[in-house]
């Protein structure tokens, strides 16, 4: 599976509400991703894992799961410029 995938499927438990196991998986998948990132699209990355961060504080994880599945995901698919 590619992180872009798992993003996706990250995304999915939260909104199943498996709030926990996907609070524990985050930061792990986070990290991955961030290392997979082009260094361009870097800046961008702060802004979206500051964004995940506050919702998380939040525990809006409806949030959560709509940056991770749409912004993230999508930033780990945009090519170079």
């Amino acid at each position: 599976m590619t992180i872009t995938e798992q993003c996706i499927a990250l995304a999915y438990n939260f909104r199943l509400g498996l709030h926990v196991e996907s609070a524990l998986q985050l930061p792990g998948l986070v990290e991955q991703a961030l290392h997979a990132l082009l260094p361009e699209h870097q800046g961008d990355a702060v802004t979206i894992v500051s964004a995940l961060l506050a919702c998380q504080e939040r525990h809006d994880w409806l949030g959560l799961a709509d940056w991770l599945e749409v912004e993230f995901a999508t930033l780990l698919t945009t090519p170079e410029k």
